[in-house]
């Protein structure tokens, strides 16, 4: 992985640094530029075979841009530090995750390896005050026994998506009830998402006002076993009760 610093001078040689390069490139314009536009590929990405063997999904670049936008919808600033123990591999660590710091200009710390007994000791070293996690980190968490950390953090904000609501209140209690739990739900593939912004315990969210205009999308009925769409006799969807 390379890693690179918006600045003159790089602060060690891990990093590599950007700006002189840039001030360096000719100002001569490209010949044979690519037709880019806002619904072009940013990137394939391999789902994680929930359904399935895995498989390269296709993420364009807007969905890209609203993936980035996560962290500050669920009410993250720029003043806040990130952790992230999520592997790069997942769209919730690199787009959601890593895109969302850059988003906001906040910092991220990022470790290698997702550690139970090391979670709120690194929060509390690095002064932490946004989590990200994913289906049962959070139980994990739970599950282990307790250190002084947990209860000596800074963290005011989970985001993130899988947080069954059995240990979304057990969560609270033993960790922070100051803490804000923001629950998501989106697909690699899927052009939607949802986002539980109300903090009632359990439901994986709502879609705003803003996100019903932009994408509208309709709720369908389907078989919980064929995860197939319920049809009439005449091959139609058959729209979901609210």
């Amino acid at each position: 992985m390379a890693l690179w610093v918006v600045d003159h001078t790089a602060p060690s040689e891990e990093f590599t640094s950007l700006l002189d390069k840039v001030e360096s490139m000719s100002g001569e314009s490209l010949s044979d530029l690519p037709k880019v536009n806002i619904m072009s590929n940013f990137l394939f990405i391999f789902t994680s075979g929930t359904t399935g063997l895995s498989k390269a999904a296709r993420v364009g670049h807007l969905k890209a841009v609203l993936s980035m936008a996560f962290f500050e919808m669920c009410g993250a600033m720029s003043e806040d530090i990130i952790y992230i123990t999520l592997p790069l591999y997942h769209m919730s660590a690199s787009l959601l995750g890593i895109g969302g710091c850059i988003q906001l200009g906040a910092t991220c710390v990022l470790k290698k390896k997702f550690s139970a007994s090391q979670f709120w000791k690194d929060c509390v070293k690095h002064d932490v005050t946004v989590v990200q996690y994913i289906g049962e980190l959070c139980r994990y968490l739970y599950n282990h026994p307790a250190v002084p950390e947990e209860r000596a953090h800074r963290v005011r904000l989970a985001a993130g998506s899988g947080l069954r609501s059995d240990i979304w209140r057990q969560f609270l209690q033993r960790f922070g009830s100051r803490i804000k739990i923001r629950e998501g739900y989106g697909l690699t593939e899927a052009g939607i998402g949802f986002l539980n912004y109300t903090e009632e315990v359990g439901p994986i969210g709502r879609a705003g006002y803003f996100n019903k205009l932009s994408m509208p999308f309709e709720l369908l009925r389907h078989d919980p076993v064929s995860y197939e769409a319920v049809r009439t006799p005449a091959g139609r969807c058959i729209r979901a009760q609210n």
